[in-house]
């Protein structure tokens, strides 16, 4: 049995900036933006990938996970294959009859920060346009999808157990 994590502190800085930002997507594609609500599901894949293997009890690797896209999302190879158009290699629901559960809203707040701490070293910040392209950058996307993921979470957990 391993020792428990060491506690690790949650950013309010990056979160403020990952809410500003990932609910202006979401604005953006809830009026009917088809390429960017195409690009929102496939982050959303590649977040639920990532944090597929981390366990509630373990943040850091959350964060490591964030970090980590976050890094790759200004490398020279580009952004991650998730954000680029084609088919996620991560389903969006195992069976027909109910979508997949959201990743825990501990370790989708530890991605986030890790993300926006990444992407900011990496001299990302969110540009004040109106135009779909710069509204929909890799890492506006990638905030958006955790803002979407903490939504679902947040809801799921004021249901009652039966209705779940």
């Amino acid at each position: 049995m391993s020792a428990p994590e060491a506690p690790v502190p949650l950013s309010a800085v990056a979160l403020r900036l990952a809410d500003e930002v990932g609910y202006s997507v979401l604005d953006w594609v809830a009026q009917g933006d088809l390429s960017a609500a195409a690009a929102l599901d496939q982050h959303v894949a590649a977040v639920r990938a990532a944090l597929a293997t981390c366990r509630p009890a373990e943040p850091g690797t959350a964060r490591m996970a964030g970090l980590v896209a976050g890094h790759a999302a200004r490398t020279d190879a580009g952004p991650p294959a998730a954000s680029r158009a084609r088919c996620p290699d991560t389903p969006f629901a195992d069976t027909a009859w109910h979508t997949d559960e959201a990743p825990p809203l501990r370790l989708l707040l530890h991605y986030a920060c890790g993300f926006v701490e990444a992407a900011v070293r990496a001299d990302w910040w969110p540009k004040e346009s109106e135009t779909e392209a710069e509204a929909t950058d890799f890492e506006a996307l990638r905030l958006a999808a955790v803002c979407q993921l903490i939504r679902k979470a947040e809801l799921a957990a004021a249901l009652p157990p039966d209705l779940r």
